[in-house]
């Protein structure tokens, strides 16, 4: 008997009567998935792709900054939070590993994925934010230029400016800081670029401003996504001083020296 025809056996019924359809199956993957208020959900049974005799179950929604969760991060039960893959020998055993998930998910899982069927924060990108960016982000870039005094400094020290901006409006609601996450993803963009090495595009899957090929490289990236997770980061972690600007530029140089070996400069 197939794996699949086994979980459709011991955990579909459960699923089903909850909304929740089995969808299609991918090598070590068998996935239930429902929509609800928009939001998409999803739990699925996981096979080890190294070792076939070990699964999980992981849930998972689309809601804006959920990720995915397994039985040890949220069930209290110091058995659930042992375990990362499950181990079984014979098909009597994987049976008694899916009824065990059965009875977790009755207990603790259909609460928990309508809890992280919820934003996980209220710093949310949307799309007329991205759209504005994209449109205005030269003159973005000039005025947050002017107003944080960085026309003369080098890359690294406008970030550095940049960071200790963030930090005097970590205490302001995002509604009320927005506009300025924004004139500071434009002016971010044109310091990693280089000012105009790399392309502002529309990413129409992500709905999204995205600078494309920063500094002739394969790297892109989402200058206000960027921003606005940067911010509500910082505003959740106050004690961590590393510089998350700072290091997505620093990678982005290690690509470009790659390519330009020639550029690098050497302390005597």
């Amino acid at each position: 008997m197939t794996i699949k025809k086994i979980i459709q056996e011991e955990l579909g019924k459960t699923l089903e009567e909850h909304g929740f359809k089995f969808t299609k199956a991918e090598p070590c993957f068998w996935p239930y998935e429902k929509e609800k208020d928009g939001i998409h959900q999803e739990i699925l049974v996981a096979r080890d792709r190294y070792e076939k005799g070990y699964i999980k179950m992981i849930f998972s929604t689309s809601a804006y900054g959920q990720r995915p969760k397994e039985f040890r991060d949220f069930v209290p039960e110091e058995g659930a939070k042992k375990w990362d893959f499950w181990g079984y020998e014979n098909e009597e055993e994987l049976r008694q590993i899916l009824r065990e998930f059965k009875r977790l998910i009755l207990a603790y899982g259909f609460d928990f994925i309508e809890e992280i069927s919820k934003p996980a924060t209220d710093a949310i990108p949307t799309e007329k934010a991205n759209r504005y960016l994209l449109e205005h982000h030269q003159n973005l870039y000039i005025e947050y230029q002017e107003k944080l005094k960085v026309g003369s400094k080098e890359a690294k020290e406008a970030i550095t400016t940049i960071d200790e901006k963030l930090k005097e409006i970590l205490d302001e609601p995002f509604n009320q800081v927005e506009n300025t996450l924004i004139g500071l993803a434009a002016l971010y963009g044109h310091i990693i670029s280089w000012i105009n090495r790399g392309e502002w595009i529309w990413d129409e899957k992500e709905k999204a401003c995205s600078i494309d090929r920063i500094l002739g490289t394969k790297e892109d990236m989402q200058p206000l996504n960027v921003m606005i997770l940067v911010w509500d980061y910082m505003r959740k972690h106050r004690g961590v001083e590393e510089s998350i600007l700072m290091r997505k530029y620093e990678l982005i140089l290690i690509y470009y020296y790659r390519k330009h070996p020639e550029e690098i400069e050497y302390d005597d």
